[in-house]
């Protein structure tokens, strides 16, 4: 009895946007990558229902994809998630330095 409680208060608040989830929006709305990704891959990612009902409302009410585009990045602009969370955005930028440095750690020369 208390099994079937659980399973039947399971939430999928927790179910975030990884780049294969939006690969899939990309195929199912044809809204492009770089769109989905700056409005969805913040910090922390999007939920994917929250990602999918932006996306449904960003095709019905746009004339093409590119539009819808717009329409998902201005969404997530004004609410200020996605790549345009002001802690993102006031993040200081990169220097050359520490570009290279990166790099080699991901080459493991560093």
């Amino acid at each position: 009895m208390a099994e079937k409680s659980l399973a039947q208060g399971h939430s999928t608040r927790h179910h975030r946007c990884d780049y294969a989830f939006l690969e899939l929006l990309e195929e199912d709305f044809g809204i492009s990558q770089f769109s989905l990704r700056q409005a969805f891959m913040g910090v922390p990612p999007a939920p994917k229902k929250q990602a999918i009902e932006v996306c449904e409302w960003a095709t019905r009410r746009a004339g093409n994809p590119e539009e819808a585009g717009r329409m998902v990045r201005g969404w997530a602009k004004n609410r200020q998630v996605g790549m345009y969370h002001p802690a993102i955005l006031d993040a200081p930028e990169l220097t050359y330095e520490q570009s290279a440095h990166e790099q080699r750690v991901r080459e493991g020369r560093a």
